[in-house]
């Protein structure tokens, strides 16, 4: 699903004066990106010529991001040293420093990390979907650090221009009842395959993931459940009908396909996926958790007009980061739940939901909670009940945040009620689970949510 396009490529030129001792002669430095405007998760090539053979340089890529009334910087940077051919090609050759090594074509991308003298815990979270991020990358002789590149005169630039919301998609606020969020779909009448899309504990509305997965064919409705517009302040005691009714609404689109609809979340966004299809799983046909819970922990929500049992966060397991100044680490928080038995109250019945397909997707090295261990109890459950509607997706070395791939991966994040705090893996690991599960976190959506209307 990863695609490759071909289009003409946008040049910066400037001079480059190199110290080839036996002919002086002054050679001319470009740096390209191809193609020069793409979505998120297109590979592109970032190329360097015009050097002088086997001379150090440093290719340095940089955004900034606006949220409300904050402009927040990011950047990255890695060390080549130019082929005999005065080229380095960023897809081809290794990185030998910088914010990542070794040869990683989009490394120039995810290994984008805030500059120094910003708040802790900033994280790249796109807030408007319809605007580009354009990545300002620039060339340097010799091979330079962070603090060195503020400064220094780069020799050649140009810009990528990165898109989440493909030019064939609209967007459309969604206002009906108590739901509230937006849409995403490709223009014209479909139908479409029907997606859900949820964040967790940072609340309020996101939608760069329904932007890309309707880029990729979806009709992708992104729901905010609090923190939004009249919605509640917080996520406790929230009524799980909220979410059935986005699934009725979404079902009930024209331009959706008929025979259901499927739902994605990311931490506490997968714990009320996984709680929708156990409670209410007639039109729910695929659920995508992505280091969620297979039980309800941290918030009681209410459903069927009762208050149900939820396992909550133990603040005593919150310890401070051995790595890390200034941030915690909660991931032994949920002790109580290595407890909770099949018989448990606050453990997901997801065999009520025979007829919806689960992709689990789990990072081993998650710091937020035992995401690995939650993924594979929901699994036993459905063995144990005789299903085998489920897929595993696990990861080495994958954190808790595995998103679209090629943006800037936190390390660290704030957390409402907590403060700042790890979410595990490195950042390398978690790039590769980003590149792996996202074409299969597509194919799973298009071959599961929906079926296509008979043909008169």
């Amino acid at each position: 699903m990863l695609i490759h396009r071909t289009l003409q490529c946008i040049t910066y030129t400037e001079k480059m004066t190199t110290s080839q001792p036996h002919s002086g002669v002054a050679m001319s430095a470009s740096l390209s990106v191809t193609p020069v405007s793409s979505l998120v998760d297109t590979i592109v090539t970032v190329q360097a010529t015009g050097l002088e053979s086997n001379s150090r340089v440093t290719i340095r890529s940089f955004l900034e991001h606006k949220i409300r009334n904050n402009v927040l910087k990011f950047e990255g940077h890695a060390h080549y040293i130019a082929d005999d051919r005065g080229v380095v090609s960023v897809p081809d050759q290794m990185s030998l420093g910088g914010t990542y090594t070794g040869a990683e074509p989009m490394g120039l991308f995810w290994s984008m990390q805030p500059l120094a003298g910003q708040r802790l815990g900033v994280r790249f979270l796109l807030t408007d979907a319809t605007k580009p991020v354009l990545v300002n990358l620039s060339l340097y002789r010799g091979h330079l650090d962070t603090e060195t590149l503020q400064t220094a005169e780069p020799e050649a630039t140009t810009t990528a221009e990165r898109r989440y919301m493909g030019q064939n998609v609209e967007r459309i606020t969604v206002h009906s009842g108590r739901l509230r969020g937006t849409l995403f779909k490709p223009k014209g009448s479909g139908p479409f395959p029907g997606v859900i899309d949820m964040f967790g504990n940072v609340g309020g509305l996101v939608e760069f993931r329904s932007a890309m997965l309707a880029s990729r064919g979806l009709a992708c409705f992104a729901l905010p459940y609090f923190g939004y517009d009249d919605l509640p302040t917080n996520a406790w005691a929230l009524d799980l009908e909220y979410f059935k009714e986005a699934v009725d609404w979404l079902s009930d689109q024209p331009f959706v396909k008929p025979g259901g609809v499927g739902m994605v979340g990311v931490s506490l966004g997968a714990q009320f996926a996984l709680a929708t299809a156990t409670y209410f799983p007639e039109k729910v046909r695929a659920v995508v958790s992505i280091n969620g819970c297979h039980a309800i922990t941290s918030y009681v929500f209410q459903v069927n007009g009762e208050e149900s049992e939820a396992i909550l966060m133990n603040t005593d397991g919150i310890k401070p980061s051995l790595t890390r100044e200034g941030v915690n680490n909660i991931s032994g928080v949920y002790g109580d739940i290595y407890d909770a038995s099949e018989e448990n109250g606050t453990v997901f019945k997801l065999e009520n939901a025979p007829n919806c397909q689960f992709m689990f997707i789990a990072g081993e090295g998650d710091e937020v909670w035992d995401s690995c261990h939650y993924a594979r109890e929901a699994i036993q459950r459905l063995v144990r009940h005789g299903c085998h509607n489920y897929q595993l997706l696990s990861y080495p070395n994958a954190g808790h945040l595995i998103e679209v791939p090629y943006a800037p991966i936190a390390d660290v994040f704030f957390s409402l009620g907590i403060g700042v705090i790890e979410q595990g893996g490195t950042p390398a690991g978690n790039a590769k689970a980003m590149e792996n599960s996202w074409p299969q976190i597509v194919r799973f959506l298009h071959a599961h949510c929906g079926h296509d209307r008979p043909k008169l």
